[in-house]
């Protein structure tokens, strides 16, 4: 891949997701979209970015594109202080509104990915929260632009290293291992749905309302400074008056947005919508 393709691509990737691909991670991009030319039996670069732009399936290679520009390293009860965040101090304060409104809690996990962080939010409500609050129900929503990744969390179908820190309590009453799989029990797929969404599309986001706490970990340290502050801007709206939005613990909103409230708990940080 030539430079100048490496700039055009980028740029195109950039307009379409947000992602920006640093010069240095040429070699990054050109291995990923290499094995798309295997694929389709392409011999260039500019090749495939006529097809991307020009091609009559077009948009089936868009998510193709979306599924390779993408990195999605996951396992369930991973940033466990989160949880523990959430469960010990964040549920009590929002679920007494909840319970008056005889509204459900609503979660979104806005870079599912294959579903994992979903479904132990999913989990930790099942097994600890609603016997404490049995009239208040949830509402888990996933999305990721990755359309792979979403067929995996729609089966809920999972191999040894997604589980690998997952406790043993759960894991054997919410889990069932068939042909070297582990297979989530529909008791706690069900409080969860998953949709592709790419979060810089602008008119999606909008549709995107009435969160009351939103997981976007691992996410914005693959978008410019112009991007970050559109996305968190975004996630900002998605959320109710006194919801809660964490990030990665690499991850930060310094000089991003000042929109929201730091608040500490022990081995993590939340960011609250005033």
């Amino acid at each position: 891949m030539s430079d100048e393709m490496f700039r055009t691509f980028r740029g195109y990737i950039y307009e379409l997701t947000g992602i920006y691909f640093q010069d240095n991670k040429k070699y990054l991009l050109e291995g990923r979209l290499s094995k798309r030319l295997q694929v389709l039996g392409l011999a260039s670069y500019d090749q495939y970015f006529n097809l991307l732009k020009y091609g009559s399936q077009r948009k089936d290679e868009l998510f193709a594109l979306y599924d390779a520009v993408t990195i999605n390293e996951t396992f369930f009860f991973r940033n466990e202080p989160q949880f523990e965040a959430l469960q010990n101090s964040l549920i009590p304060e929002l679920m007494p509104k909840k319970k008056s409104s005889g509204q459900k809690l609503r979660i979104w996990s806005s870079a599912s990915s294959s579903g994992e962080e979903a479904y132990t939010l999913s989990m930790i409500f099942h097994e600890k929260i609603r016997i404490k609050y049995p009239n208040v129900g949830l509402e888990v929503v996933g999305t990721d632009i990755n359309s792979t990744v979403l067929d995996i969390a729609q089966r809920g179908q999972y191999r040894e290293y997604a589980i690998r820190n997952t406790p043993k309590e759960y894991l054997n009453k919410y889990f069932v291992q068939q042909d070297g799989k582990y297979n989530l029990k529909d008791e706690v797929k069900r409080y969860a749905r998953f949709e592709h969404l790419n979060l810089y599309d602008q008119q999606r986001m909008r549709a995107m309302r009435n969160f009351d706490v939103i997981f976007c970990c691992n996410v914005l340290i693959y978008f410019d400074a112009q991007s970050k502050t559109k996305i968190v801007s975004n996630l900002y709206d998605s959320l109710n008056p006194g919801g809660y939005l964490f990030i990665g613990y690499a991850e930060s909103l310094h000089g991003v947005s000042k929109a929201f409230k730091l608040v500490n708990f022990p081995k993590t940080i939340v960011y609250k919508k005033d």
